[in-house]
């Protein structure tokens, strides 16, 4: 390919996703958060203040200082390695969904026989398999981000995105090459396997309502308020529905430096697993003014890299030394049951 050649892709990559109605950085999704975030804050400052100020909520929508941090800037520089690169590299090392679909129902065959394909119910089966396969993709999204958050060698590749400072929608592309990839892995595992099951259980391969392949209960939510996840707009959800689907306020939990917020909410659309497995941290009514990023020693966190070469230098170190920490681990675990026999035996 020539320099035209690859100048055609890159246009041609970034085109696809900023005018895509699938894309998880479209104009279209971009404009009616855009929307929503203006009513949101004409809301909270009506209710303050008792009238609307355009102009202060243009500067707090379009802050300077925070398009100028080199935080945002690495986070371009992300954008445009994972729109332009990471589609093809992803593409050739990710083993697809249907894939894994293809294995998990000729197992399931193999197994308990064929089932006969069902004729009847096409729109019954298609809501089905579309909230079936959102399902999918929200625990996978959640066991993924649990692991990079609990296994030092997955860390370090993940801390990428949380070495934010600022978060913004563009926040949403600061990941690390090969997060992206294993992020496919879980993403292929889960959509697939559910996929199987629902081909095997159906006998036959079903349908899902999609845009561009994305399911539509995930973009109902992109559409609305998922780029506010990362962004300086605290608009939390409480209650019931705080339990059930995560707000912008509770994603901005998760990107806290304060360390009663660590491990807190990993999900993406819904709080559920959060609730269901004891990591969900509802949020206040009133902005606590949190901070965001990682501190630490090292290189720069904003750099090229900072962003791309010392994590895989520390994912290196994490994986070398993590048998003699399972080893101690093992020991300690070992030294406290011993302890426990001897308080048992004396009592």
């Amino acid at each position: 390919m020539d320099i035209y050649g690859a100048l055609r892709f890159s246009a041609a990559q970034v085109s696809g996703e900023l005018f895509s109605a699938g894309s998880i950085f479209s104009v279209y999704s971009l404009a009616t958060t855009f929307v929503i975030a203006v009513c949101a804050l004409a809301y909270r400052r009506k209710m303050r203040r008792g009238r609307v100020n355009l102009r202060a909520i243009a500067r707090a929508i379009f802050d300077k200082r925070i398009l100028l941090t080199p935080s945002f800037g690495a986070d371009v520089k992300l954008f445009a390695l994972s729109v332009v690169l990471m589609p093809v590299v992803v593409g050739a090392l990710v083993i697809s969904s249907n894939a894994v679909a293809t294995v998990v129902s000729g197992a399931l065959r193999n197994a308990f026989g064929e089932n006969a394909p069902v004729a009847c119910c096409h729109l019954s089966i298609k809501i089905f398999s579309t909230i079936a396969l959102f399902l999918a993709y929200e625990i996978g999204y959640w066991v993924d981000h649990y692991l990079k958050h609990r296994i030092a060698f997955l860390w370090e590749f993940h801390k990428v995105h949380h070495t934010a400072e600022a978060l913004t929608p563009v926040t949403n592309f600061r990941n690390h090459p090969i997060d992206n990839i294993i992020f496919g892995y879980m993403l292929a595992l889960f959509i697939g396997s559910a996929s199987g099951v629902l081909a095997w259980l159906f006998g036959r391969t079903t349908e899902s309502f999609t845009v561009d392949g994305k399911n539509i209960l995930f973009l109902l939510f992109l559409w609305t308020i998922g780029h506010l996840q990362h962004s300086q707009f605290w608009i939390p959800f409480r209650g019931v529905l705080g339990h059930i689907v995560l707000s912008p306020a509770h994603h901005q939990i998760h990107h806290s430096t304060d360390p009663s917020h660590f491990n807190r909410n990993f999900g993406s659309v819904l709080a559920v697993w959060d609730w269901m497995f004891g990591s969900l941290e509802i949020p206040t009514t009133n902005n606590p003014r949190l901070k965001y990023g990682v501190e630490e020693e090292g290189a720069d966190p904003h750099s090229v890299v900072g962003i791309l070469a010392t994590p895989i230098a520390k994912a290196a170190l994490a994986l070398w030394r993590a048998p003699a920490q399972v080893w101690s681990a093992a020991m300690e675990r070992m030294e406290q049951r011993r302890q426990g026999s001897k308080s048992t035996s004396i009592s």
